[in-house]
């Protein structure tokens, strides 16, 4: 995918204060001088520093003409250094200092923090939210990004919009959402679009104005061999389906078509199918066009329970990780139905490579987190699951389905 697709070149211009997330499109430079003058880095007086020669608790020197500053005050000319308050005696018109000072003391030279025409963010860097004051401190107002718009659309007779109540049979459409917030993380601008019922010539209609509208497309569901499954063959009749099937568990019925140029990817419908194949296939592509999302962390755990996988696939199970004392225990999560329950969960995942296989009960693995570690009270750690998340009770495990 990611030679046979390049990079869209495409630059917007955002505020700085909501660019956070986003990846400079060229290198930043200041326009100022900041700070534009020596400034006090302490409250006292602004002093020359040579006047306060010799002074000590035993021999205090008087302040010739101290000029009273704040933290954050300007130096006036021909000053050089300020005596903190602290070391101040005496009362107005005669103040004293029993400790000397030397050039620059307890002040910030002009241009400290960074000089007109400095580097501030290179391009391709990930906008940080500590990198905004950065910006605004130099004076800038807004910031050249890259962009990559990304479109999702749901299809499925089954499905009901967010806050509809679904009747037998329904399911209220979530996919395009986690995929949607998944890849906004990496930097990605992504545009849900209306479920789509299984008709063809609808899913037509939407694929053209997806592709048109965004750089890269992704269909929630009619990947499978199922009746009223339509992707593949409209992708095909639009451009081409580079890959329908991939060794890949949960996601094998995922798809990967071009049309107009432009990458059109196939999710399954089945929830953690479809998480899957966003994260192992669109994630990477972005990744490739300069959009990286937090890299996942890693650590080692021993498996509280057998992984049985099949070995012609590339196989990820999703674990609950928890930590007693010194050890990472991983343990599998049931697999078939509850399945958003499952993902809630879930705070790690295990990637088991084609060609390795079951993994048996009490080996040593290295799992790649979907959350942040916490410490608890009384020293124990977890890796954070979501708020109602629990360890189920040990059992086989069954075979994944892909679902369709």
């Amino acid at each position: 995918m990611r030679s046979v697709f390049p990079a869209p070149d495409r630059t917007v211009t955002l505020p700085v204060a909501d660019a956070a997330g986003r990846v400079t499109a060229k290198p930043v430079y200041s326009p100022l001088t900041v700070p534009e003058t020596d400034i006090a880095a302490r409250d006292g007086f602004a002093v020359k520093s040579r006047e306060t020669a010799g002074a000590s608790a035993a021999n205090p020197v008087r302040l010739k003409n101290p000029f009273r500053v704040n933290t954050g005050n300007a130096i006036p000319p021909g000053y050089d250094a300020v005596v903190m308050i602290e070391d101040v005696i005496g009362e107005d018109g005669t103040w004293s200092t029993g400790k000397a000072v030397v050039p620059g003391e307890h002040l910030h030279p002009r241009g400290s923090e960074i000089r007109q025409g400095d580097l501030i963010l290179p391009a391709g860097h990930r906008i940080r939210p500590w990198d905004i004051g950065a910006l605004l401190s130099s004076g800038l107002v807004t910031v050249d990004v890259r962009e990559v718009r990304v479109g999702l659309i749901p299809t499925g007779r089954e499905l009901v919009s967010a806050g509809e109540l679904p009747g037998p049979g329904e399911v209220v459409e979530s996919n395009t959402a986690v995929a949607a917030a998944l890849l906004g993380e990496a930097g990605a601008a992504c545009t849900r679009y209306g479920i789509v019922r299984d008709e063809p010539g609808l899913l037509r209609q939407a694929i053209m104005d997806g592709v048109h509208e965004n750089d890269l497309l992704l269909i929630s569901a009619g990947s499978s061999a199922g009746t009223r499954d339509f992707t593949a063959d409209v992708i095909a009749d639009l451009g081409e389906v580079l890959v329908h099937g991939i060794a890949m568990k949960p996601g094998t019925p995922a798809i990967v078509g071009r049309v107009g140029g432009k990458p059109v990817i196939g999710l399954p419908g089945y929830p953690i199918a479809a998480q899957t194949a966003a994260r192992e296939l669109a994630l990477p592509l972005l990744a490739a066009w300069g959009f990286h999302p937090r890299p996942a962390e890693r650590l080692r755990a021993r498996l509280d329970g057998t992984v049985t996988a099949n070995p012609g696939y590339d196989e990820f199970v999703l674990l609950t990780v928890s930590r007693t004392g010194d050890r990472y225990a991983a343990t599998p999560l049931p697999r078939g139905g509850g399945t958003q329950m499952a993902m809630v969960r879930g705070n790690a995942y295990l990637h088991i490579p084609a060609g390795v296989g079951s993994i048996s009960d009490g080996v040593e693995v290295e799992v790649l987190l979907t959350g942040p570690h916490r410490t608890l009270q009384g020293g124990a750690e977890v890796c954070e699951p979501a708020p109602g998340a629990r360890i189920p009770e040990k059992e086989a495990a069954s075979p994944m389905k892909d679902g369709p």
